[in-house]
């Protein structure tokens, strides 16, 4: 069953207490029921990193491998297509009976602390253990014990959280009817390393003949339990002195002798009846490794089955149609060794205690990841949370019947933490280490939800309508073969909990933030601080719906509650080049709306008030845009009577002006030089934001470089000065929104004597020039109203100071001449006016 990999997006955390889900609608025909059934019967296993997937039935199997594709709509997406499938049965009648996918790290240094291939270990009812490539070659095989594999789990290495905490070691552990077996992860890691070496070479030269190394492993035979039918490996732990003491108390009574240091145990608790839950210990030492026969892949086999590889392959691709391939048939197996392999007896090991339960029997047992919790589920519907330390059940659900469990570690972002002290605990600033919060998961099938519940006492913090026929998949571990060196460098993009639905084919992650283990305020400013994550996510993601976005930005911060925070949510949304002009405009007026609308003693009038500014920025942006792009009817060129009039210059002296900069022209070459790609009158929303502030109403430039000046001037006139647009109106809108005539000036001298070369290829630019000066001239404030004519005027003085200082010598001299046109003009009118 080819699948797509989907996640679930966390946008829905946090109304789930109000109101129960509706359960999904019952299908249509017990046909249907049938077949969506089948993933139950089947054997499954997802790796931890996501890159194969192993379904097997019987004696069937096949690994599906994550391909992208593109899907019915259009998109890319990863799908799972078939890798390898086929018969992995070698006995007369032997069934897969547990699987797992095991990622190995890679010992490149270039790949340090990577996946570099998975390993998928299968055990059989014959209670043999078999590991396979990602191809299906077999690549060892050992027959640990006579009865049928009811479990294999794996615990890879984690760094230890706090010290003091043991470190584990890595494992593989193997569950029977009676006994568990135990494979060290360093050795087991070694010696699949060394087969696939083996496997590589001989399928090269043909002419390898090598036994494959045999496992150490370490096998107890579990006592004093009537049946046992699902297992956890706590790992090696050490008793405090009193624990130390009570242990022997309870075991050897008064007079027992106590050793000086604690010993050092492996913890087992095993699931099913009578007792319930059994604790065993097994202490360090007592038993010795164990180096058991290589059993069904003896070395006389090894070079043959390998060379037969480039043929299975070939086969697979000629039998596609047929879903299976059975390239080991009944005729073509070579025969298999009659004599069984000599079974190692197991080391007793009697139960210590056990939560006893004669009515009910233990189903399935799911350690959590920091090794303190484990969730049990049972025949009458019961979800059972452990303390595996103190051997206490220590809470208990109801009603979920068929259940299934697992876990989700979640670790705190330092940068969501609030910066404030919110108590006197160790955690309360930011440079405390990071918390972890666990979450439990259970599946229940019967109504279709999946539920997230917080740990130990916490309440349900998600809820979730799934299919009926879902598969949870937990596999508690993540890439073997790493230390405590080589799991810091990378960290691996692993999965730690997914569910499969076989109805809609397609699995799905689950990923829980971690305000929801919080409570309080500490839980609103958290929840705040991960919307503002989730919503710097959104305005990166690939998505081409504009409409989409300015839905969920609006959600979200309105979602926020802290003044702060929604301040820092909209300055992420205003500095984002992906959000349209129009989405930000309304983004911002929904969020003024929303404050307005509130309690007077409620609102925050800073956030209102940055609102406010930034609202009436966008909708300057917006005018002075469409200003632009409205092309006006343009004058004819003038002539050299007009610009002379214009200028108040006598003919002679207007000549000498234009001879002036026609010399000036092939003097500087270099200025006449052009880029056809320069867009003068463009600048993004987010420039323009960052280049202005509001304040008293008042529009200010803040401090820039010379470079980013001229392009907020040029964004404001160079269509003014090239005649195509109407000035008037730019310089009426500008006024309105809160500029001063002084800063108008300055930016449009900067303009001016930096596109020098421009100007003086257009002979209507003066004119336009002229208009501008002269509008912005009769502004309030511009010129005082007592200047005296026989003084020098600050707002002249602004335009001298600004031609002196710049070095285009043609710009700043036709500037200078509009300047006295132009304040010749003022001086006339006040003359006529008195």
């Amino acid at each position: 069953k080819a699948g797509k990999s989907t996640s679930w997006e966390d946008g829905g955390w946090g109304a789930w207490d109000e109101a129960e889900l509706q359960e999904p609608e019952e299908e249509e025909s017990n046909s249907k029921n049938q077949r969506n059934y089948w993933l139950h019967d089947c054997v499954l296993s997802l790796s931890p990193t996501n890159d194969l997937m192993v379904i097997a039935n019987e004696q069937k199997a096949v690994f599906l491998v994550p391909k992208w594709k593109h899907s019915d709509k259009g998109k890319e997406e990863m799908q799972y297509a078939v890798g390898w499938s086929g018969f992995l049965n070698v006995e007369e009648g032997e069934c897969v009976s547990s699987v797992l996918c095991i990622p190995l790290a890679s010992q490149k240094r270039s790949s340090t602390g990577r996946p570099d291939w998975t390993c998928i270990v299968v055990g059989f009812t014959s209670g043999c253990v078999r590991f396979y490539t990602e191809n299906g070659v077999l690549l060892l095989a050992q027959l640990l014990n006579e009865d049928p594999v009811l479990q294999l789990k794996c615990r890879t290495y984690e760094i230890p959280r706090h010290p003091g905490v043991t470190e584990q070691n890595e494992e593989l552990s193997i569950l029977y009817p009676a006994a568990i077996v135990t494979i060290d992860g360093f050795s087991l890691f070694q010696s699949l390393r060394a087969c696939r070496n083996q496997v590589a070479r001989a399928a090269a030269s043909g002419n390898e003949n090598v036994q494959p190394p045999p496992l150490a492993y370490k096998k107890w035979g579990l006592q004093d339990v009537d049946t046992i039918v699902d297992h956890a490996s706590i790992g090696i732990m050490t008793l405090c002195p009193f624990d130390q003491m009570k242990t022997a108390s309870n075991i050897g009574g008064y007079n027992a002798a106590i050793k000086n240091s604690p010993p050092a145990m492996s913890q087992y608790v095993t699931v099913g009846a009578n007792p319930f839950t059994g604790f065993f210990f097994a202490l360090e030492g007592s038993s010795q490794p164990l180096l058991s026969h290589v059993a069904l892949a003896v070395a006389s086999k090894l070079t043959s089955a390998l060379f037969n590889a480039a043929r299975v392959i070939l086969l697979m691709c000629f039998s596609v149609v047929s879903g299976w391939l059975g390239w080991k048939s009944k005729h073509e197996e070579e025969p298999v060794q009659k004599q069984k392999p000599k079974v190692e007896p197991a080391t007793p090991l009697a139960v210590r205690f056990g939560l006893p339960d004669s009515r009910r029997h233990g189903e399935r047992i799911c350690l959590s990841p920091c090794n303190t919790l484990a969730a049990v589920t049972d025949e009458f519907g019961r979800v059972i949370l452990l303390d595996v330390t103190r051997g206490l059940a220590v809470r208990m659900w109801k009603g979920y019947r068929d259940a299934e469990v697992g876990w989700i570690q979640t670790v705190e972002d330092l940068q969501e933490r609030e910066t404030e002290k919110m108590d006197s605990s160790p955690f309360g600033n930011a440079q405390g280490p990071s918390r972890v919060a666990q979450f439990l998961v259970i599946y229940a099938p019967r109504r279709g939800i999946l539920e997230v519940w917080s740990t130990q006492q916490g309440p349900r913090v998600g809820a979730f309508n799934v299919g009926k026929h879902c598969r949870l998949l937990y596999p508690g571990y993540k890439i073997m073969g790493l230390n405590n060196v080589t799991s810091q460098g990378w960290q691996p993009q692993t999965y730690q909990i997914c569910l499969v639905d076989p109805v809609s084919g397609s699995v799905k992650t689950v990923h829980v933030p971690f305000h929801l283990a919080l409570s309080d305020k500490k839980s609103e400013r958290a929840k705040d601080m991960h919307l503002v994550k989730k919503l710097n996510a959104l305005l990166k993601a690939r998505t081409s719906d504009p409409d989409l976005i300015e839905a969920e930005a609006k959600e979200l911060i309105l979602d926020i509650k802290y003044p702060a925070t929604k301040k820092q949510a909209l300055e992420s949304i205003l500095t984002s080049e992906r959000v349209p002009l129009s989405s930000l405009t309304n983004i911002t007026q929904t969020l003024v709306d929303n404050l307005k609308k509130q309690e007077l003693e409620c609102v925050d009038e800073g956030l209102l008030q940055f609102c406010t500014n930034k609202l009436k920025l966008l909708q300057l942006y917006e005018l002075v845009s469409k200003l632009n792009s409205q092309s006006i009817q343009k004058d004819t060129s003038p002539s050299d009577n007009d610009l002379a009039k214009l200028l108040r210059l006598e003919e002679k002296d207007f000549h000498r002006l234009e001879t002036l900069l026609e010399n000036y022209k092939k003097e500087n070459p270099q200025n006449t030089v052009q880029c056809a790609d320069e867009k003068d009158d463009v600048l993004s929303v987010k420039t323009f934001l960052e280049y202005l502030e509001y304040e008293k109403d008042v529009i200010n430039v803040k401090n820039m470089e010379d470079g980013e000046y001229v392009a907020l001037g040029s964004f404001f006139f160079w269509k003014c000065l090239c005649g195509q647009s109407s000035t008037e109106e730019m310089c009426h809108a500008l006024e309105s929104a809160g500029f001063s005539p002084q800063t108008l000036l300055s930016l449009l001298l900067n303009l001016w004597l930096s596109k020098e070369k421009d100007i003086l290829d257009k002979r209507d630019s003066v004119r336009c020039l002229h208009t501008m000066l002269s509008l912005l001239s009769k502004m309030k404030v511009a010129i005082d109203e007592s200047w005296d004519t026989q003084s020098v005027s600050p707002w002249w003085q602004q335009m001298r100071t600004a031609c002196v200082q710049s070095e285009n010598n043609a710009a700043a001299l036709l500037s200078a001449h509009v300047g006295h046109s132009v304040t010749a003009q003022i001086i006339d009118s006040v003359t006529e006016k008195k």
